[in-house]
């Protein structure tokens, strides 16, 4: 079977969150954006259920370059993992949908414990708690990880900018929020590193 190049291949990510974290708002925010950028075809797919706040919940998000998604099923080999939650690693279905090769973000102020992780996947982290608390990006059962979480998406994937992400806030959320937006989204965008 011929290899896809990356123009042609749909990129997958997974969301792995709490909930009240706002990952599903993440997923389709992320959607808006790579298509903002240019990708021909987007879709967010989140799973909705019985989830209750703190819960651990999944959303998915597909974005193609050069051709329409066709599928709309839950992501199985993602390219991506976005954790908004460092103790969900600790949960066994959790840590068993990260494969070989995938390239996970966590919301961390320190390294994770790779301990039982392929070793052939790369980390990133950032410390999104933190720059929700210091810029006082918060709600009433804690910060909102959604946009510093996009924020270093962004930078390590490349597959939008600062600018990207200051277009699809202002049109989703208007003039009133986007400098506090920005500032989280720029914080996490400067500071997320890979470990």
């Amino acid at each position: 079977m011929e290899k896809l190049t990356e123009s042609e291949k749909i990129i997958e990510i997974f969301f792995h969150g709490r909930g009240g974290q706002t990952a599903i708002t993440a997923s389709s925010l992320l959607a808006e954006m790579a298509y903002e950028k240019g990708f021909k075809d987007t879709i967010a797919i989140p799973i909705i259920g019985a989830e209750r706040r703190g819960a651990p919940i999944m959303a998915f998000t597909k974005i193609s370059k050069n051709k329409q998604i066709k599928t709309y099923d839950g992501v199985r080999d993602p390219d991506f993992m976005i954790i908004f939650d460092t103790s969900l690693l600790d949960i066994p279905k959790v840590k068993e949908t990260i494969k070989e090769g995938v390239t996970i973000i966590v919301n961390s102020p320190k390294p994770i414990n790779m301990e039982g992780l392929p070793s052939n996947i790369k980390i990133f982290i950032v410390d999104a708690t933190g720059i929700c608390i210091n810029r006082g990006f918060m709600h009433s059962s804690g910060p909102i990880l959604n946009i510093p979480m996009l924020g270093a998406f962004g930078k390590v994937s490349g597959h939008y900018d600062l600018n990207t992400v200051e277009t699809v806030l202002k049109r989703e959320f208007g003039n009133s929020k986007l400098e506090k937006n920005m500032n989280v989204a720029r914080d996490a965008y400067e500071s997320v590193k890979e470990v």
